[in-house]
């Protein structure tokens, strides 16, 4: 019998003109995680389908990776001020952020800083593989990992959606460092406002997280209608991605 989830306990808020930051676990059980979702990163290519004896790995792999796996994440809510399309917001303690050059979106009114981890069993499991010399199963691992990425990403963000439904305030536009041309630099920022040693996430000298199971990013949420997209392939500008979903 499959688990019972437990949402996470939404962040109150007094007003859209302080600031909040909260620290949440995110349970990911075996059924959240599918064959094919883990099957776009290890075959490499656009419309991969593995076959049985694969697929049966794939599940092997997610039920130790969820056995390992510490999920959480952490996020602080700031109000925005003012939106220059294409080049910052400015934020309510004076600080700038630029945002990417496409983005235009005058209802923003706050943005999320969130930093979420699988922790290090599952990034050590990886290297533990590749050192033995099981290079396929070491690759196999990192995949799901990746996929559980994905997924924790979307838990933080509904996450934050919901604790801010009460201010008519809409999930938008999601940017990571060093993803779809968001400079990587932008990296010491998210980590200068958000709590990351909370989630025991730290960042080289290179800007790449430790562990490296860990994702970031800013959620921008707005007053502004949004379009309704089936993955987040639909918003990024990658065209050419082996890894882009088509639907």
């Amino acid at each position: 019998m499959a688990p019972q989830k437990q949402p996470p306990t939404s962040v109150q808020r007094n007003s859209i003109n302080t600031a909040t930051t909260q620290l949440l676990n995110f349970p990911i059980f075996e059924n959240e995680i599918s064959v094919d979702s883990v099957a776009r990163y290890f075959g490499g290519r656009i419309g991969y389908k593995p076959d049985k004896k694969t697929s049966d790995r794939i599940e092997r792999c997610i039920r130790t990776a969820c056995k390992l796996a510490t999920p959480k994440g952490t996020y602080t809510i700031l109000p925005v001020t003012k939106v220059s399309p294409g080049k910052e917001m400015y934020l309510y303690n004076g600080l700038q952020l630029i945002v990417p050059d496409c983005f235009d979106d005058l209802g923003t009114r706050l943005v999320a800083i969130s930093i979420g981890t699988l922790g290090e069993e599952v990034e050590s499991q990886c290297r533990s593989l590749a050192k033995s010399g099981e290079i396929y199963q070491s690759t196999l691992f990192d995949s799901v990992g990746t996929a559980m990425l994905d997924l924790l990403s979307e838990k933080i963000s509904d996450t934050i959606a919901n604790s801010c439904k009460n201010d008519g305030l809409l999930r938008g536009e999601r940017f990571s460092p060093g993803l779809d041309g968001y400079p990587l630099e932008h990296q010491r920022l998210l980590f200068d406002l958000a709590d990351n040693d909370s989630v025991g996430v730290s960042l080289n000298s290179s800007n790449i997280m430790i562990p490296t199971k860990s994702v970031s990013f800013f959620l921008v949420l707005t007053k502004t209608p949004q379009k309704q997209t089936k993955n987040k392939c639909n918003s990024c500008r990658m065209r050419n991605c082996q890894f882009r979903l088509m639907a």
